[in-house]
């Protein structure tokens, strides 16, 4: 008995497979399971991409403190004295510095 599969749902499960390339044991090559781990990867990637800019802020402050620090002034007084003094400098630019 031969099973008669649509092109759109082989096109469906080629784009799930090449999604989950690179996955260990059956999420590559299962359909079943590889779409819910496709799922799950999209959806770990989505709120990654947000958490990633929080983490990057957050060193670029920690950067910033210790470079003043050495100044023996802390982060607080130095961002606070940049926006009294008008300075258009980001803390990406900053850490850099």
């Amino acid at each position: 008995m031969k099973y008669c599969v649509s092109q759109e749902l082989k096109d469906e499960q080629g784009k799930i497979f090449k999604l989950a390339k690179g996955f260990r044991g059956r999420a590559k090559n299962c359909i079943r399971i590889a779409r819910e781990r496709v799922e799950k990867a999209l959806q770990y990637s989505y709120r990654d991409r947000r958490i990633k800019k929080r983490d990057m802020r957050s060193l670029w402050i920690a950067r910033i403190n210790a470079g003043t620090r050495v100044h023996e002034v802390n982060y607080g007084n130095v961002m606070h004295g940049l926006m009294k003094e008008n300075v258009q400098l980001n803390r990406k630019v900053l850490s850099e510095l």
